[in-house]
């Protein structure tokens, strides 16, 4: 007898998401998948059933501003196959490229970076994923030590090694993400390169390096510009960040060069903005 399963479907901000894992944390959920302002999370019928009311007071216990604007009943099936038939190959540019394991052959670059993502991280889909890398391809330079902020799939800390760099040291506050990271890592056999660790950013303490990439929401990124100095300072090393809107453009290099950052270069693709800064 084939198990019924539920998408419930939550609306809510971007830089809200971590926050929502946060409440589900240790709950027994089949799959999560991000969408614009949106996640699904998918568990059993029966869990579900049982748990609903409990599950919605601890999302309104928690101050989110997120509300449940979809039920979807679905019968269990090959949920591998799915998410592989969605999860395309991606051509950041002509040198670069990210694809799930089994969509690699797609590939017609040079580089070549293999992602298995769990259903609530992306394989480059994201402007402001590609927008990182195309700042990456012409900032690495060779035997230098960078750190990836927010690592995510660690798909930037792989690419960092690729491109040159000696060793990266990525964190990530997300257990879901250092499980996948320390997986993709291993898939593109640069585990003696790149070290993980689960950390958020306030706590963490940064060593010299010659290079940041933080490709994070805004409202974590304004308040940590005069941490990240201190791991940059000391090289005058390279910041590259994301995760931002083309509207906040303004207010973001304030707050750098106010941190003791110079503006270098920015890019855009549609509405999202990558940044490269130095450090004075």
């Amino acid at each position: 007898m084939r198990k019924e399963f539920i998408n419930i479907h939550i609306k809510l901000q971007e830089e809200d998401f971590d926050l929502l894992y946060g409440v589900f944390f240790g709950l027994p959920f089949s799959g999560i998948e991000e969408k614009l302002d949106e996640v699904v999370a998918t568990f059993t019928l029966e869990f579900w059933s049982e748990n609903k009311v409990q599950l919605i007071e601890l999302i309104e216990k928690s101050g989110i501003n997120a509300k449940i604007i979809k039920e979807e009943t679905i019968e269990d099936r090959n949920w591998n196959e799915e998410w592989e038939k969605k999860v395309p190959a991606i051509k950041v540019n002509e040198r670069i490229g990210i694809a799930p394991e089994w969509k690699v052959p797609e590939l017609n670059t040079d580089i070549k970076i293999a992602i298995n993502p769990k259903m609530s991280f992306g394989t480059g889909e994201h402007s402001s994923t590609r927008l990182m890398c195309i700042l990456s391809e012409k900032i690495v330079k060779q035997d230098s030590f960078w750190i990836d902020v927010g690592t995510g799939t660690g798909v930037l800390a792989i690419l960092a090694v690729k491109l040159g760099a000696k060793s990266v040291l990525a964190f990530d506050n997300n257990y879901w993400a250092i499980e996948n990271a320390v997986e993709n890592i291993k898939l593109n056999k640069v585990e003696s390169k790149v070290k993980i660790q689960e950390s958020d950013i306030e706590s963490f303490e940064f060593p010299d390096c010659d290079g940041i990439m933080a490709n994070l929401f805004l409202n974590l990124l304004l308040p940590s510009f005069k941490k990240l100095y201190t791991g940059l300072k000391a090289k005058k090393g390279d910041l590259l960040v994301s995760g931002i809107l083309i509207y906040n453009k303004d207010e973001i290099i304030k707050a750098a060069t106010n941190a003791g950052f110079e503006l270098v270069n920015s890019i855009t693709e549609d509405e999202w903005l990558a940044v490269h800064f130095r450090a004075l």
